[in-house]
């Protein structure tokens, strides 16, 4: 599983991170630490990084520069990124937020979990979900 890890906080990743290695989940994560350097990525103008495909976007909302929100919206305008897979992995449990977030055609919503085995229950349920799941083909060109 590649993930296009969106994060600003390097607590947050690097917890993310370490959790994926402790399950030995066959997982490559990518960071990106706002939307910008995360469109950057995507776009393949990120000096020195990249990410393969297939993958999915675990996107947080609050980061400076370009927020979740902001980003998903630039995400969605562009044909050729308009059907990644993101799932929001954020803090924010505010109703607007999630309702904002299913509009832009998120997978799923998910509020960062206070411990260590809420993260370990969530991360085993992604990394099952994208067993089975058969990620956009992208179209031939």
């Amino acid at each position: 599983m590649n993930i296009l890890l969106v994060e600003d906080s390097d607590l947050d990743a690097m917890i993310l991170e370490r959790t994926l290695k402790r399950l030995d989940l066959p997982a490559t994560v990518v960071r990106a630490r706002d939307g910008i350097e995360a469109l950057d990525i995507l776009a393949g103008t990120a000096p020195g990084i990249s990410i393969e495909s297939p993958f999915l976007i675990l996107l947080d909302i609050n980061m400076p520069r370009m927020n979740g929100h902001d980003f998903l919206s630039a995400l969605r305008a562009n044909p050729d990124t308009a059907d990644q897979i993101v799932f929001m992995f954020t803090t924010s449990d505010n109703h607007a937020d999630i309702a904002e977030a299913y509009k832009h055609n998120v997978s799923g919503y998910f509020i960062k979990p206070q411990g260590a085995a809420e993260l370990k229950t969530l991360l085993t349920s992604l990394f099952r979900f994208w067993e089975i799941c058969q990620p956009p083909v992208p179209s031939p060109a």
